[in-house]
């Protein structure tokens, strides 16, 4: 009988041995290179691009007038989704590298609260994404019904806006219910704490809840959505300059220059451009994740199964998208000058404000500041202020005037009445 007793208290204690064993986890070597490193370093710089971005898009006078809102709010949630990078893998992987229980106790303490806000902030900034290259889509179309759509978007931004950070907080601010940490009073160390998976809806609506119904609203639509309309925009923009360069040849000949119609429509290339660029960046940042949601989606048994590649991918795809919000800085100052001069214009000035030792420098930078925004105000997009051009037929020969009576009618009058009108880029 004693015997029993302690064979029984020896399985007790294996048992409490094997539940509270504790195996650091795989690829920790490569983890402190890719997260801690490299991650670490491109997650500071996003936050400090992001920050000035969002500064600049805020303050500038003269970027508020071309209703920047949407990149203002998606550099605003890049700063948030950087930090809780920081917060939430880069701390993880330290903790397990330098083996330090109260790293570990302090990443469980904020990790709901973190984890519930990178939830949020991503989808958020997927909307805003989507609802900026829904509203280029609709300028970039020749059509009035799609222009009147667009007026009305144009118009109800903030609102916009508003519903964006509405519905990511519907969609991913139940989060924070569904992570809860749990201890285990009979280990100590690293196997004293762990997390756990809380269902809020039971089991079977959970997974209908979080595979399905999240998943596809917050993930598969909005790549969908963006891998479509950013296709349609390079579609129309490329037909639009093929049509704009015989116009731009025929005002050229008559009008001896390519007319205020061909300039605006320069200053809406360029922002398009950008967007562009932009979403096309969004898309193969998270192509993999998309890869993964699928998977996780289908058979998550198999992926569990192979847990080195599971690792890998998850690494990487939480990576790429960090990599993308430190490229808004670049991609926005290399296709706009306006902004490339308005944050140009805002770092001197943090600057001098930080360095309170060089009155000369600030005094300096006020002076550019008001030629900066001289010359600003006269390279505006559209001067409403300024007469529309009179498009007086110059005698280059009867060639030129059949082509000019071919081409130039009041419709070009048209457009550049539309285009003050409509356009506020």
């Amino acid at each position: 009988m004693d015997s029993n007793n302690i064979s029984f208290v020896e399985e007790v204690f294996e048992d409490i041995e094997d539940e509270c064993a504790y195996s650091p986890p795989i690829f920790l070597e490569w983890k402190m290179v890719f997260v801690g490193v490299i991650g670490l370093i491109v997650a500071l710089i996003s936050i400090v691009h992001n920050s000035l971005l969002f500064y600049t898009f805020s303050t500038s006078t003269v970027l508020r007038k071309r209703n920047l809102t949407y990149l203002m709010w998606i550099s605003g949630c890049d700063v948030f989704i950087s930090i809780c990078y920081i917060a939430i893998m880069c701390v993880q992987v330290y903790t397990d590298y330098f083996v330090s229980f109260k790293l570990l106790v302090l990443w469980h303490d904020y990790l709901r609260t973190a984890f519930t806000v990178s939830h949020i902030t991503l989808s958020a900034a997927s909307f805003l994404l989507m609802a900026a290259t829904v509203e280029r889509y609709l300028q970039s179309t020749a059509d009035n019904r799609t222009l009147k759509l667009f007026q009305i978007l144009a118009t109800h931004r903030t609102y916009v806006v508003f519903c964006c950070f509405l519905a990511s907080l519907i969609f991913r601010g139940t989060v924070f219910f569904e992570i809860e940490v749990v201890t285990q009073p009979n280990c100590t160390g690293f196997s004293s704490m762990g997390l756990a998976v809380v269902p809020m809806f039971g089991e079977s609506m959970d997974v209908v809840w979080r595979f399905f119904i999240r998943k596809i609203v917050t993930v598969f639509l909005p790549f969908a959505v963006l891998a479509y309309f950013n296709a349609a925009i390079v579609m129309n923009v490329r037909r639009t300059d093929r049509d704009q360069t015989v116009k731009a040849l025929v005002l050229f000949i008559t009008v001896g220059t390519r007319g205020e119609v061909t300039r605006l429509r320069s200053r809406l290339r360029a922002v398009t451009r950008m967007l562009v660029m932009v979403v096309t960046g969004y898309l193969l940042a998270n192509i993999l994740d998309i890869i993964i949601a699928f998977w996780e989606t289908i058979n998550i048994q198999s992926l569990q199964e192979l847990p080195s590649l599971y690792t890998v991918l998850s690494d990487i795809s939480s990576f790429l998208p960090i990599a993308a919000c430190a490229l808004r800085l670049p991609i926005y100052t290399i296709n706009d000058r306006q902004i490339r001069v308005e944050v140009r214009r805002k770092f001197c000035y943090l600057i001098t404000r930080c360095c309170t030792c060089c009155p000369g420098v600030l005094c300096d930078t006020h002076q550019r500041k008001k030629l900066h925004d001289n010359q600003l105000e006269s390279e505006r997009l559209w001067p409403k202020n300024e007469p529309t051009p009179k498009l007086e037929i110059r005698n280059y020969g009867l060639q030129s005037l059949i082509m000019a009576r071919a081409s130039l009618s009041t419709k070009e009058i048209y457009d550049i009445h539309r285009f003050r009108e409509t356009y506020d880029v």
